[in-house]
């Protein structure tokens, strides 16, 4: 009887469902409006129908058009809001003693980064600027090879902030209502804090504001002189992706970032008190008297 009964608990025991991890089914991506593809590689085909929703695996790429918009919802509720012509890798999720995420940005998104019961996250967004690091937040990024703009609007633990780890190692923390902007040209990397105005929203408005807009004193559209005075930071938005193509690789906090796509849009600085940051360096004058590199050396008189 005995036997029977572990038998037939043994054939029950198969006959459940296989339950797949969190990891691997909760990434989901929904078309909201518009053309959205995604799949396993830089330039994703794989279209999604308006209103729909599929599930992302691990490095797969998700890429909208045109007067499009997705969601990204990642198992602990935190959410990433995709812009036009934009395109995201979620190259990692998990959740084992915090949230630990990590993605790869190229254009416009919104991230909404939640504690979920108490608990702590740890997400990572690179671009070819910067790494940005956020525990949870909501707030915006804007990138593309010529430059970075990082909003954010809210923290939900003040001693958290968001930090910007630029490509030449300089780092800056945004509290809530800040807004950085760094521009890459030449060798340098230009970088500048500010607060949060409606001109430093507008590159973002087709998000839709902030819940705590008001409190920030901005719109959820640009009018009059705030859309016209939008000029230094909709370069660095407008220029960000036009097709779905991020080449840049999985990358750790410690890692350097590879190069993305080069759309051809210049990026302005901001009329804000900016830092210059040289990472080239020139060679040195040779000393007189020296001999020339490869010079043979004068023999001497006999």
């Amino acid at each position: 009887m005995k036997a029977l009964c572990a038998s037939l608990f043994t054939a029950l025991i198969a006959l459940l469902p296989v339950v797949a991890s969190p990891a691997d089914t909760d990434k989901t991506l929904q078309n909201i409006k518009g053309s959205v593809t995604y799949g396993a590689g830089p330039t994703p085909t794989r279209a999604l129908a308006p209103k729909a929703n599929t599930t992302l695996s691990d490095n797969d790429y998700a890429a909208t058009g045109a007067n499009s918009l997705a969601t990204i919802t990642l198992p602990d509720s935190s959410q990433i809001e995709m812009a036009s012509n934009s395109s995201v890798q979620m190259v990692s999720f998990n959740q084992t003693d915090i949230a630990h995420a990590r993605f790869v940005v190229l254009g416009k998104m919104r991230f909404t980064v939640n504690h979920p019961q108490g608990a702590k996250a740890d997400y990572q967004f690179q671009t070819s600027t910067g790494q940005i690091a956020v525990r949870g937040t909501i707030g915006d990024i804007a990138a593309n090879p010529s430059g970075l703009q990082v909003n954010v609007y809210a923290l939900s633990n003040p001693a958290l902030p968001v930090q910007v780890t630029l490509v030449n190692g300089q780092v800056f923390t945004l509290a809530a209502g800040q807004s950085l902007v760094a521009t890459a040209a030449a060798g340098a990397v230009t970088a500048s804090v500010t607060g949060v105005t409606q001109t430093m929203f507008t590159p973002f408005s087709e998000l839709g504001a902030p819940v705590n807009a008001s409190s920030l004193g901005i719109t959820g559209a640009a009018t009059g002189g705030a859309a016209a005075g939008a000029g230094a930071t909709t370069a660095i938005a407008a220029g960000a992706v036009t097709a779905a193509a991020v080449t840049t690789t999985i990358v750790n906090s410690k890692s350097s970032p590879s190069p993305s796509p080069s759309p051809t849009t210049p990026v302005p600085t901001p009329s804000t008190t900016s830092v210059p940051i040289t990472v080239s360096h020139p060679s040195p004058a040779p000393i007189r008297g020296m001999p020339r590199p490869g010079a043979r050396p004068t023999p001497p008189a006999r």
